[in-house]
C-alpha cells in the first residue's frame, strides 16, 4: 500500500523538482539598454528611436520571461508551461488578461505596477498562491520589462 502511494506521488515530486531546478538554477539576464544615438533632424528620426527603444524593451521583457516564467506560464503566457500540469492552482493565463491582483490598491488589477509587485514579491504576499515564487533578484529595469511583456501577451 505504501509503495502504491509512493508511485502515485512520483509524477508530482518529479515535476516539483524540475520546477525548482529550472527556477533556481538560472542567473538573471542583464537588461541591456539600447545604445544612445544622435537623433537626425526631423520627427521621423525621433519615431524610429522610440520604436527601436520599444523593441529593445520588449526583447528584454521576453528574455526575463523566458528565463523565469515560461516553465509555469508557457511560451505564450496561457498558463500551460511544462510544470503547469502539476500545479494547483494553475498558473495565470496572461493571454486572456487573467490579472487578479491590485497590489497598489488603485482599483485597477493587473496594471504594470501590480505585475511588478507580484513578480518581485510573489503572489502569496498579495493574497495569492505561494506557488508563484517571488523574484526579488530582478532589477527595476527587468521588472518593468517583464511586466510590459506580460501585458503584451494579452490577445484581447
Amino acid at each position: 500500500m505504501r509503495v502504491l502511494k509512493l508511485l502515485q506521488a512520483m509524477p508530482m515530486v518529479l515535476t516539483a523538482f524540475l520546477v525548482a531546478v529550472s527556477c533556481f538554477s538560472k542567473e538573471p539576464e542583464p537588461v541591456s539598454q539600447p545604445a544612445a544615438t544622435a537623433p537626425a533632424p526631423g520627427a521621423a528620426a525621433t519615431a524610429t528611436t522610440a520604436a527601436d527603444t520599444a523593441v529593445a524593451d520588449n526583447n528584454a521583457g521576453a528574455t526575463v520571461y523566458n528565463t523565469y516564467c515560461v516553465t509555469c506560464h508557457g511560451t505564450k503566457g496561457k498558463g500551460d508551461g511544462v510544470a503547469a500540469a502539476a500545479l494547483n492552482p494553475k498558473p495565470a493565463d496572461f493571454a486572456i488578461g487573467a490579472f487578479k491582483y491590485d497590489a497598489d490598491g488603485n482599483g485597477a488589477p493587473g496594471d504594470i505596477d501590480d505585475i511588478k509587485a507580484v513578480v518581485h514579491d510573489g503572489a502569496a504576499k498579495h493574497g495569492g498562491s505561494s506557488l508563484m515564487a517571488p523574484w526579488p533578484m530582478l532589477s527595476p529595469e527587468q521588472l518593468q520589462a517583464v511586466a510590459e511583456h506580460l501585458k503584451s501577451l494579452h490577445s484581447g
